[in-house]
């Protein structure tokens, strides 16, 4: 048995019980990395759960789509969604207050030309944009390229089947877990629900008013 070291010097072992001992201890050292690396991919990573970011989002079934700002609060159940106005597209620009933490949630709808506000009751459960607790892991891949020092960033990618037959889909950066894709299959209509991809995310929420309903809703 022949030991390479770091340095270029090789270490004859003639001992048999010496090289039993080193093949066990390389085995052991093999089987604690494949160990730590298996249990850091399949478990899901936990995003923030306050973040702000730019969005683009798809409703196919609705055949609607949107780019907006979004501030997300996950641990009380809040979302506010402010789309960019684009004043070449003739149609409607809202800024939309998600509450869910009340029974029933409510949804402020204000329309960004008009000013006027729409508060009506939300029949939608919460959706939480996270990486569901038993998804699975399908593999880690390059937004951009890895092949070129700051240029690509290493994401992991997710799915899961919930009990209704509803599909997630997700992509996460690897470090710090940030949202770049959330997307839902509906299992009922055979399409895909609403698809979010997410820019310029920033941790935390910087102004804690933004929750509140605005003053011009009743």
């Amino acid at each position: 048995l022949t030991v390479e070291l770091d340095t270029p010097v090789l270490v004859e072992v003639s001992d048999p019980s010496t090289k039993v001992f080193i093949m066990k201890t390389l085995l052991l050292f093999l089987a604690i990395c494949l160990g730590v690396a298996y249990s850091q991919v399949l478990v899901p990573c936990s995003p923030p759960s306050l973040f702000e970011a730019r969005m683009s989002r798809i409703e196919p079934a609705r055949r609607f789509s949107e780019r907006a700002k979004i501030s997300y609060d996950g641990n009380n159940r809040r979302v506010r969604i402010i789309e960019e106005v684009n004043l070449l597209e003739d149609k409607e620009f809202f800024d939309i207050l998600f509450i869910h933490n009340t029974e029933p949630g409510i949804e402020y709808r204000i329309n960004l030309k008009s000013k006027e506000c729409a508060k009506t009751e939300m029949t939608r459960p919460w959706r939480p944009f996270e990486v569901p607790p038993n998804a699975t892991f399908l593999g880690e891949s390059y937004i951009g390229s890895g092949g070129m020092p700051g240029a690509g960033v290493l994401t992991s990618l997710w799915s899961h089947t919930f009990e209704d037959g509803d599909k997630f889909f997700g992509i996460y950066t690897v470090e710090g877990c940030l949202p770049v894709l959330d997307e839902h299959y509906n299992n009922r209509t055979g399409m895909i629900d609403d698809s979010s991809t997410f820019f310029d995310v920033t941790v935390g929420i910087r102004d804690p008013n933004v929750f509140i309903p605005p003053r011009e809703c009743p």
